[in-house]
């Protein structure tokens, strides 16, 4: 029987911790969620950072619980309500990231792929006895004797494309989980059967974060989302033959982020652009690089610069983010820069500081986190409106950035 221990994100618990418990969960999440440090008879301090999820081992199970609504946690990550809600009650009972994930990733794929697996063209260069498509030359002459079988170049209208292989190589990595209920893993084999004619192969998350939908598989959009957080975030480990070990946590800071800068460049299209993380000289010569996370340019003109903060908030920022919000409207020869904080309570969303001896105006803008999804969805119209607000009559300053 595993022992379980339950905390939220940047909360420090102390437990007992038997030796194999503590060997295994140092092996299994690698330091990456969870710093342990001992406090004496036995006992182990487990502090969580801005990682949430699940580590599993043989003999523990931590579940670090994110501070806002698990369906906002899948809002940021681009699932749907309805498949959320048809999956909620596994986090009600299990409490864990992991179990819902995979929850929520079957029914995905299963409404994704209802109809039929995904089709599409993939380039193929074969040896062929009946040539097919166009003969590669460049390849033939380096066989000039053996003229049949031809080398080939065509392509073929398959399933085994790149991102079926993206779905099916995380379906495999979510069946080796531990502890997943029968029942979850009756629902993740039905699905993968479906995948019966694409090839296992190793598909890096990377991969799948390139493709952008279109009108022909934008119904699989929630699908490979989901597959590239579970192909960048699950890691699996065999202990020693004392069974296998997972760790499934996501960084809500990067999450954060980049449900900001997609929700704003939505609500934000045809009025501003919104630019994700553009490399910004800060030296007059270029050998130092800054990555604001948000640069908003009106007609071609930078007119405010942003960071996105997974921190809880009210009131003032942390004087390092000031710091860092300084630079960059320095920089970038801009009056105002927005903090846009996360926020769990009804608290008035909008603080200003003005710089002295500067001229310049930072805001911290405090988005709710804590609602309904179509409550989230709501504040983030109104932070694109309050943005346009700040923008519209202010003169055009900076340049452009590149994307």
């Amino acid at each position: 029987m595993r022992t379980q221990v339950t905390l939220r994100e940047y909360e420090s618990v102390t437990v007992d911790l038997a030796d194999t418990e503590l060997r295994g969960l140092l092996a299994a999440d690698g330091s990456k969620a969870l710093a342990v440090s001992p406090v004496g008879g036995g006992q182990f301090r487990l502090t969580a950072n801005s990682l949430v999820g699940t580590v599993v081992t043989p003999h523990l199970s931590v579940l670090i619980r994110p501070k806002v609504a698990l369906e906002n946690v899948f809002l940021m990550l681009g699932v749907s309500v309805p498949s959320f809600l048809r999956s909620q009650f596994l986090y009600a009972t299990d409490g864990g990231l992991l179990p819902a994930m995979a929850a929520v990733f079957a029914d995905v794929v299963d409404r994704a792929t209802v109809q039929g697996v995904l089709h599409g063209y993939r380039s193929v260069e074969e040896r062929l006895v009946a040539p097919r498509g166009r003969v590669d030359l460049v390849e033939q002459l380096r066989r000039p004797s053996t003229p049949i079988p031809a080398a080939c170049r065509f392509d073929d209208y398959t399933t085994d494309i790149l991102l079926n292989r993206g779905i099916l190589s995380a379906i495999s990595r979510l069946s080796r989980v531990p502890a997943l209920s029968p029942q979850l893993r009756e629902r993740l084999a039905r699905v993968r059967a479906r995948f019966g004619d694409v090839s296992p192969a190793v598909v890096r998350a990377e991969q799948l974060d390139r493709w952008r939908p279109t009108r022909l598989d934008g119904h699989y959009e929630s699908a490979v989302r989901l597959a590239s957080v579970v192909l960048r975030n699950l890691t699996l480990r065999d202990q020693a033959g004392a069974g296998s070990a997972a760790s499934f946590t996501i960084d809500m800071n990067s999450v954060f982020q980049a449900f900001v800068l997609d929700r704003l460049q939505r609500v934000l299209v045809g009025r501003i652009r919104v630019v994700g993380e553009p490399s910004v000289p800060l030296s007059s010569t270029g050998s130092r690089i800054m990555s604001p996370d948000l640069v908003f340019e009106r007609e071609s003109s930078v007119v405010l610069v942003g960071d996105a903060k997974y921190k809880l908030s009210t009131g003032q920022a942390r004087i390092g983010d000031y710091y860092q919000l300084l630079a960059y409207t320095t920089v970038m020869e801009l009056d105002e820069g927005v903090l846009v904080y996360c926020q769990d309570s009804d608290d008035e969303p909008e603080h200003s500081l003005a710089v002295r001896n500067s001229g310049k105006t930072l805001w911290t803008y405090r988005l709710p986190m804590a609602g309904t999804v179509a409550q989230v969805e709501g504040q983030i119209r109104t932070l694109g409106e309050w943005v346009t607000d700040r923008t519209a009559a202010r003169p055009l300053q900076g340049s452009t950035v590149g994307s």
